[in-house]
């Protein structure tokens, strides 16, 4: 496995500087991150824990990724995250084993293996903080009636048994969280923003409308000091202000009862969260310096996955599966919650009416021409609707319809999509439209006419590129 470059230290450096400005009454946690050697987005806040005092003022700093955030607490949510903790800790361990070399099957996969030489696999891995926290999360979740194997003396329970058992209660419990979702999406697949979650909300008891079109009172979209005893304190999206704005800051009331109260992301999940213990009046706490190193050390962490799968695609190919796969790449997977957002290479040449294709995979991606300057991705009312751009999820310009999609994310399948993109002329806005599938789209475009087309993905602006076309 390759090591971090010398362009994660970098990193280090940018993730720093972007903290910099907490003052001795603020404390900033960073909302999502990008790569300064690949644009990137990371499913997290950093760091995912923060101690601070009464009256302390929290500036959750979002990083212009084109992933829309919110910030999201309250009594709900901290019921939410007590319960959905051990499932988090138990997934973020197996995918932190898997990304560091553990031989452990995917999800469905070898379901035969017997349940005690899945955790002899565990065992066997050199990763212990992700070790800790599979098995933290795998004996929390028996603690609560799961009916899982024991880990010492797991009889003859096979990995199928643990995907069943995991899967269904997983499930269960994130569809039944009582905290809505910022997006969902229609019997169609197309997705859209919802009002309860994406517009601002703050109670004192209860929760958000049930009817995801209908948004909380204007009265309860004034934001208050959190005093720790809110139900519900939503932010709604984080609207964009520039690659270096994008804040919401949280003051806590100077008479908040001490203990822990978890803020997370409600487009993204319980992945996305951080932990903020507020410790009594007087107490010595992590400076910002100190939570600045902490995070530093999450992303370096977080984003080694992400390097190696950037510098295999870089040189040309990746491993998908076990078998080789070649670019040029639109957007690639990697074994955190996050994706790499780059065409890679990011200049292409082709001859008039020759084929290209790029493999799409990771987040959702669109391939799209002559992209307007400014092309915003959430769209605010006056009235304080919020609403997906409407030009961002349809093939545009001449495109083809996608295939439906089946369930949430990506499209399943035992093998990649394949959709014929047509020609593009070099005329006017032309969109893939937003998809992706599984393990990868391939799509295919020609150009009719020869010139230089620059091209990018609609819902991450950093995500450019160019294909150069001759007769």
């Amino acid at each position: 496995m390759r090591k971090l470059s010398v362009a994660a230290v970098s990193l280090v450096l940018v993730a720093s500087s972007c903290m910099d400005g907490g003052g001795g009454d603020q404390r900033t946690v960073l909302v999502d991150f990008s790569h300064d050697e690949f644009a990137s987005f990371m499913v997290a806040n950093f760091p995912d824990a923060v101690s601070v005092t009464p009256g302390t003022e929290l500036v959750f700093k979002q990083t212009w990724t084109g992933e829309p955030h919110t910030v999201t607490g309250g009594a709900l949510v901290n019921e939410m995250m007590e319960k959905g903790k051990p499932f988090m800790d138990l997934f973020a361990g197996f995918e932190a084993l898997q990304a560091s070399g553990a031989d452990l099957p995917e999800g469905g996969e070898q379901p035969d293996l017997p349940v005690e030489e899945f955790f002899d696999a565990v065992d066997a891995a050199d990763n212990e903080e992700a070790k800790r926290q599979l098995y933290s999360g795998y004996d929390a979740l028996r603690e609560q009636g799961l009916d899982l194997p024991d880990r010492e003396n797991p009889g003859d329970a096979t990995n199928a048994d643990l995907d069943r058992i995991i899967g269904e209660e997983a499930d269960k419990f994130f569809e039944d969280t009582g905290v809505p979702w910022a997006f969902d999406e229609t019997e169609d697949g197309d997705g859209f923003v919802t009002q309860n979650a994406g517009q601002p909300c703050y109670l004192t008891r209860g929760g958000p409308p049930k009817d995801a079109d209908a948004a909380c009172r204007d009265a309860q979209q004034q934001q208050p000091a959190f005093d720790g005893t809110h139900s519900y304190y939503n932010s709604g999206i984080i609207p964009y202000e520039g690659p270096q704005g994008n804040t919401f800051r949280v003051p806590l009331a100077d008479d908040i009862e001490p203990g822990g109260y978890f803020f997370y992301c409600a487009v993204h999940g319980p992945a996305q969260s951080t932990e903020v213990t507020v410790r009594p009046e007087g107490s010595d706490v992590p400076s910002q310096e100190d939570i600045s190193r902490q995070a530093r050390e999450e992303i370096a962490r977080f984003s080694e996955p992400m390097q190696e799968v950037y510098n295999d695609a870089r040189d040309g190919e990746i491993d998908m599966r076990g078998e080789t796969l070649e670019g040029p790449f639109a957007g690639l997977s990697v074994p955190v919650h996050g994706s790499i957002n780059e065409f890679v290479p990011k200049e292409l040449t082709a001859k008039v009416g020759e084929e290209v294709t790029w493999k799409i995979m990771g987040a959702d991606h669109t391939i799209t021409f002559d992209v307007p300057e400014y092309f915003p991705i959430i769209q605010f009312a006056e009235n304080g609707r919020v609403a997906l751009n409407p030009r961002l999820q349809e093939p545009a310009g001449g495109a083809p319809e996608l295939p439906e999609q089946e369930g949430e994310g990506p499209q399943e399948g035992e093998g990649p999509v394949e959709i014929d993109g047509g020609t593009y002329d070099g005329d006017g806005f032309w969109s893939s439209g937003l998809t992706s599938a599984e393990p990868f789209l391939a799509y295919t475009l020609r150009f009719s006419r020869p010139g230089t087309y620059r091209y990018a993905c609609l819902l991450h602006p950093p995500m450019v590129g160019s294909v150069e076309v001759t007769r």
